[in-house]
C-alpha cells in the first residue's frame, strides 16, 4: 500500500500547511523543518500537546535563519528535499511498526525527527526543545491510542494460526508414517 493511500486527512492538511510555510519562507523545496511547522500548526488547531512547547514564530525565524544565503527559489512546485523524502519513508515504517493501516500525524512526527542531522531536529534543539522528549511523547501517544487497528488485531491470530498449521503438518507426517508402516 502506498504512503499516499494511507495518509489521514490531518496528514494531508499538514502537507498543505508545510507547503504554505515553505512558500512563506521563499523556499524552493519543502524540507523537514517545514513539515515540523505544519505539524505544530495542525497540533495547535487540534489541541495537541506533544509540540506545545514549540513557539511557532521562533521556529519560523530559525527556519529562515538556516536558509540564509541559499538564493531565491524558483516559483511554482516545491519538491521535497531528500531529508523530507526519508522522513516520509520513516513515517511509513513507524505506521507499519504500530500496525496502523493509516499514516497519522504522530507517525509523521516520528519520521520528521528520525534523523537528528535534519533541519527539523536541529530547529527544535536550537529552540531548546529536546527532540528525544518530543519523540518519546509521540511514541507514548501512539501506544495510548486505542482506536481500531485492524492489522494489529490479526497479529496474535496469525501467530496462533502458524502454530496450528505447524501442528497439522506434524500430524500429517505422522499419519503418512503410520500408513507406510501398515
Amino acid at each position: 500500500m502506498s504512503l499516499t493511500s494511507r495518509q489521514t486527512e490531518r496528514v494531508i492538511r499538514v502537507f498543505l500547511l508545510a507547503d504554505r510555510e515553505a512558500a512563506r519562507a521563499g523556499e524552493a523545496r519543502l524540507g523537514t523543518a517545514h513539515l515540523l511547522l505544519g505539524l505544530a500548526l495542525d497540533e495547535r488547531d487540534h489541541g495537541g500537546r506533544v509540540l506545545a512547547a514549540l513557539d511557532i514564530d521562533s521556529a519560523r525565524e530559525e527556519t529562515l535563519r538556516r536558509r540564509a544565503g541559499r538564493g531565491d527559489p524558483p516559483a511554482g512546485h516545491r519538491p521535497y528535499t531528500p531529508g523530507a523524502v526519508m522522513a516520509l519513508e520513516a513515517a511509513g515504517r513507524a505506521a507499519d511498526e504500530a500496525a496502523d493501516p493509516g499514516l497519522g500525524v504522530r507517525h509523521l512526527l516520528l519520521g520528521v525527527l528520525a534523523d537528528r542531522a535534519e533541519d527539523a531536529a536541529r530547529t527544535l534543539a536550537a529552540l531548546d526543545v529536546d527532540p528525544d522528549v518530543v519523540v518519546a511523547d509521540a511514541r507514548r501517544d501512539l501506544a495510548a491510542d486505542r482506536s481500531a487497528r485492524p492489522y494489529a488485531a490479526t497479529a496474535p491470530l496469525m501467530s496462533q494460526l502458524d502454530r496450528v498449521l505447524e501442528l497439522l503438518r506434524r500430524l500429517d507426517h505422522r499419519l503418512d508414517a503410520l500408513e507406510g508402516a501398515g
